[in-house]
């Protein structure tokens, strides 16, 4: 997809207007190109203002009055704007038939007052609208849409439509499926034989706890926004699309189709980038992210080392497979490791790529984290500034 055609889907993409298939082509194009990125955060931010307005301003007779009220803090601007609004707001009200001539205001100076004060009065009643409509989608409740069979939402059955506030949970048994619409950033369906909770919902955070089952979310807001818990780790988006699974034990498998997902536990992060997939355990907290495509060897390996406290061989096995493309995985476990892993662990990174030359091998094994910043801005898989917390 073009710019100048993500540019004139933007609004519909923010409203979630468009076909699944269309959303998906934009939101990659918004994480490749800085121009459209760029709009996409202007608009947002206007959002963000609309957002940021008195509730206690309705468009009625009370608007201009409190609009009013509000602009006597500045001091002297008052007067002026007083009668413009009183004219404003008595217009407004008036009966069709009354006389234009009783409207009449002295002088050009004032008629183009009143020009300006109808369109910026038009602005006005068009963001406060948008304000109590976003509002009342984004900050009070979730919507929930039925996919498949009768999801419940709180004590409610969802044939169709409802909400899910926060506190209540969305349960779907084995012939259930659901979507909750999750205010202005995105959407999550929710699949059959899952509890999903509404945590809390703001502009600054929108979380949710997902104690068994599986969710596909589709993210198309700034990073840092949404989050799910599980009972063996955090998913923290950074603007992607992924599916998470929880099972009866609670621990989670998590499979990133686009964009970033941070995965946290008691201090411990894994960064899994499109492409990459990466568990969980509930006493061991997020595993090693790995590449989808990886041998069998591999990530049978990296299991037993992340999961199963697997020693040399196992390790042995892992790097006897590794490609340049799974340095991700090596990357993490240089973190994890202790020192003599590391110098191997090292040296495997240092065969399939070039060194930095202010990175050296001590300084790695010795877990220096501005080299492990550099290392990992050389790998290739994409700028640090993307998805540090």
């Amino acid at each position: 997809m073009k710019c100048n055609e993500v540019k004139y889907y933007l609004n519909d993409y923010v409203d979630n207007l468009l076909p699944d298939e269309m959303r998906e082509e934009i939101f990659i194009h918004l994480n490749s190109c800085g121009n459209c990125k760029h709009e996409f955060q202007k608009l947002n931010s206007l959002l963000e203002e609309a957002r940021n307005l008195p509730k206690d301003i309705l468009p009625n007779r009370d608007l201009w009055e409190g609009i009013n009220e509000r602009l006597g803090k500045a001091g002297k601007p008052r007067k002026k704007f007083s009668k413009i609004f009183s004219i404003l707001g008595n217009s407004f009200h008036q009966d069709r038939t009354t006389s234009n001539d009783s409207l009449q205001l002295k002088g050009k100076e004032k008629g183009r007052w009143v020009v300006a004060a109808v369109s910026l009065a038009t602005v006005i009643i068009a963001v406060v609208i948008g304000f109590l409509y976003y509002t009342k989608s984004s900050t009070a409740f979730w919507e929930v849409k039925s996919i498949q069979g009768v999801p419940i939402a709180g004590s409610n059955e969802i044939k169709d439509h409802g909400k899910l506030e926060v506190g209540e949970w969305l349960v779907t048994d084995d012939s259930s499926k659901a979507k909750l619409k999750i205010g202005m950033i995105g959407e999550v369906e929710v699949d059959v034989k899952s509890r999903v909770q509404l945590v809390e919902t703001k502009q600054t955070e929108y979380r949710i706890a997902l104690s068994k089952g599986t969710i596909h979310a589709t993210i198309w807001a700034p990073p840092k926004l949404f989050f799910v818990e599980t009972p063996s780790a955090t998913a923290i988006d950074l603007g992607c699309m992924y599916t998470l699974e929880v099972d009866e034990r609670g621990a989670s498998f998590l499979h990133v189709t686009a964009g970033w997902v941070a995965f946290e536990f008691n201090h411990k992060e894994s960064i899994v980038p499109a492409g990459a997939m990466c568990e969980t355990d509930p006493s061991a907290g997020p595993g090693t992210p790995y590449f989808e495509d990886a041998s069998s060897k591999f990530t049978n390996a990296l299991y037993e080392i992340d999961f199963e406290n697997a020693g040399d061989e196992s390790l042995n096995i892992l790097l006897s497979e590794t490609r340049k493309k799974d340095l991700l995985s090596l990357w993490h476990l240089l973190q994890r490791k202790e020192k003599p892993e590391r110098k191997l662990i090292f040296h495997k990174i240092a065969e399939l790529t070039e060194i930095p030359a202010n990175v050296n091998r001590e300084g790695i094994i010795n877990g220096n984290k501005e080299m492990l910043d550099i290392l990992w801005e050389t790998l290739g898989y994409g700028s640090k500034s993307l998805w540090k917390l």
